[in-house]
């Protein structure tokens, strides 16, 4: 994996916005609506699902509308699974073990569908892009999860969702996910903290066409890079303190092949006198860069993970060359942090 020696090409980073919704030009075009069947949180943090069940024919999902506020959500997931985590209306699901009464899918590992965070806006797949779901995939229902801030008053119910464009009309090119991020912790009191990954890519050609960062409320920016013959090609950075949308890529026309490295830096900064562990609450943390990527491969997609542990492992150790703004928030909106746990 070490490329030391090697000097880098890096792409111009070009300031990113929310990709604008597109004309759908199918004909046989409906929106599918999942939203919580006004459900009251008893707690801060909790963790609760609702699933619907799709119909059998083979769907591509073209659009995401969401709708939520990040005053009532930290943040909202759809995902994809053979059968919810339970049978009731909505339930709790904030365990992780996925095969556990609590989880968000009975059967194995969940597949992402969609994310939400900090009001982000509505997305649009490119024209002749969806994303699969029902048919002989393995996603034969939709799950939406809201991470609520916190306990509701007896009188207030939530219905927060989002509304899906869809066909049944065979698109082209499917959509997937590839996810870098890390476990592991953030040390008190320090300033400027990295959190980063690099895995070797070894599937089926991907374009990336969006990307999404998420972190708590000690992130401060997130970046991410395709390295190619040792030369470095930005795919994305931005601040998860914004508006934490699928944002078009830095560098259009960009392809990831087998054999290329995919990296990722979490730049954290913390005030906080006590260590950050990663994990589900507010109060913890989470590093995450997602790639929204097309591919014209044919075969059922599994959502691609890319985790390292944070304290043990560095660029340094494996690469050089390594782009000197890939903490850098210039060029990015401005945005302020605040924590409450400082």
């Amino acid at each position: 994996m070490a490329h030391r020696g090697i000097i880098p090409l890096l792409t111009i980073s070009l300031i990113s916005i929310p990709c604008q919704a597109k004309s759908i030009k199918n004909t046989d075009v409906f929106t599918k609506s999942i939203r919580m069947p006004n459900v009251r949180p008893q707690k801060a943090d909790a963790l609760v699902c609702h699933g619907v069940k799709l119909d059998e024919r083979e769907a591509y999902i073209l659009k995401y509308e969401p709708h939520a506020s990040k005053q009532v959500a930290h943040h909202m997931m759809v995902y994809g699974c053979g059968h919810p985590g339970s049978t009731e209306n909505s339930w709790e699901c904030g365990e992780m073990d996925d095969r556990s009464d609590d989880s968000v899918c009975q059967d194995g590992q969940r597949e992402i569908v969609y994310a939400w965070a900090m009001d982000a806006d509505s997305r649009a797949l490119p024209e002749g892009v969806g994303f699969r779901v029902g048919g002989s995939t393995k996603i034969k229902y939709l799950v939406i999860q809201l991470h609520y801030k916190g306990a509701f008053e007896d009188s207030k119910f939530d219905d927060s969702g989002v509304t899906l464009t869809m066909t049944y009309t065979r698109q082209p090119l499917q959509a997937g996910f590839y996810v870098l991020g890390n476990y592991g912790y953030i040390p008190p009191m320090i300033q400027n903290f990295h959190m980063e990954s690099v895995c070797q890519y070894t599937n089926y050609t991907i374009h990336p066409i969006g990307f999404r960062t998420h972190s708590h409320n000690l992130g401060v920016v997130t970046s991410a890079y395709r390295i190619r013959d040792g030369r470095w090609t930005e795919i994305g950075r931005m601040s998860p303190q914004l508006p934490q949308a699928f944002y078009d890529v830095y560098a259009l026309g960009i392809d990831i092949r087998k054999g290329d490295l995919l990296a990722a830096r979490c730049t954290m900064s913390s005030d906080r006198t006590f260590p950050t562990k990663i994990g589900a609450t507010n109060k913890d943390e989470m590093c995450n860069f997602y790639i929204l990527y097309s591919t014209d491969n044919t075969n059922t997609l599994d959502v691609q993970y890319c985790f390292r542990d944070a304290q043990t492992f560095h660029w340094a150790d494996y690469l050089t060359s390594i782009p000197q703004n890939a903490s850098s928030i210039d060029g990015l909106p401005v945005f302020t942090r605040e924590d409450p746990y400082a």
